[in-house]
């Protein structure tokens, strides 16, 4: 299946909103996971030491059978129907390392 970098900007003034949906957001990320789907996901926080600081926004790093497949998914994303993301971008990746 192909690989996508889905790269989310945080719109600014929201930190409260994506603490308050972070548990549905990692329930849904727990799923892919769990499918084998999930390569990689993380936050990208201004402040490692302070989430209360905000966040730049997040990537994830997701294996889907198509583009429409992944769009599909990132339609019920709480972070996006919460307000959280501003801008999702997404991109074909491929693989290099680490092997296997």
């Amino acid at each position: 299946m192909p690989l996508f970098v889905v790269s989310c900007t945080d719109h600014d003034g929201t930190v409260e909103k994506r603490l308050a949906t972070r548990l549905e957001h990692l329930a849904r990320l727990q799923q892919l996971n769990d499918q084998g789907r999930l390569i990689v996901a993380g936050a990208m926080p201004k402040d490692p030491t302070n989430p209360q600081a905000g966040f730049y926004g997040s990537t994830i790093i997701v294996d889907f059978a198509t583009r429409e497949a992944l769009d599909l998914w990132l339609q019920d994303e709480p972070f996006l129907r919460e307000g959280v993301y501003a801008h999702i971008d997404v991109k074909p990746f491929n693989k290099a390392f680490p092997q296997g």
